[in-house]
């Protein structure tokens, strides 16, 4: 999925690179089967808190609770997961950047709209590698965001990290 369609803008800003490589790393942590992400929180230019891909504390890893449709009803995306711990530790969102390999579906732009997140960088060479199926839930997804005034960055290059997605180990 190419992001110029999307009419996301690019940039190769080194701190984003760094932010994104920072974004792999914690997606290591990642306890889905099939696709590790993560979501981190800048504030002041400095990551203050992560999110993953990952079953709410407490919830027990269960193998049916990742296959087929489950995999989206038991799991947290790392935005909402992002947003969920800040709510937790009592972090306001509100101005912040969130930074994240991929683009959110609808329910996570719609968390990180009602945070009040302002910037969202994503890796353009990750939102590439994504399944034209997904098109139009991402376009929507654009569009809310960009309705409620939501900057959204590209960084364009690769940031020396692996990425695994869909069961399939990368070079970001």
């Amino acid at each position: 999925m190419n992001t110029e369609t999307l009419d996301v803008k690019s940039s190769q800003a080194e701190k984003l690179k760094n932010w994104l490589k920072d974004c792999y790393r914690s997606a290591r942590k990642s306890n889905h089967p099939s696709t590790h992400n993560a979501a981190l929180l800048i504030k002041n230019e400095q990551v203050i808190l992560s999110g993953l891909n990952i079953l709410p504390p407490g919830v027990k890893f269960k193998k049916e609770r990742f296959q087929g449709k489950a995999k989206h009803t038991y799991l947290n995306h790392a935005e909402r997961d992002l947003l969920y711990n800040a709510a937790r530790k009592g972090i306001s969102t509100k101005n912040l950047t969130m930074v994240m390999p991929w683009l959110p579906c609808v329910p996570c732009a719609n968390a990180i709209i009602t945070a009040g997140i302002k910037k969202l960088v994503i890796h353009k060479q990750m939102v590439e590698r994504t399944d034209e199926k997904w098109r139009e839930e991402l376009e929507n997804a654009l569009q809310l965001m960009r309705e409620a005034d939501i900057e959204i960055v590209a960084y364009d290059g690769l940031v020396g990290e692996k990425a695994y997605m869909h069961s399939t180990e990368w070079e970001a």
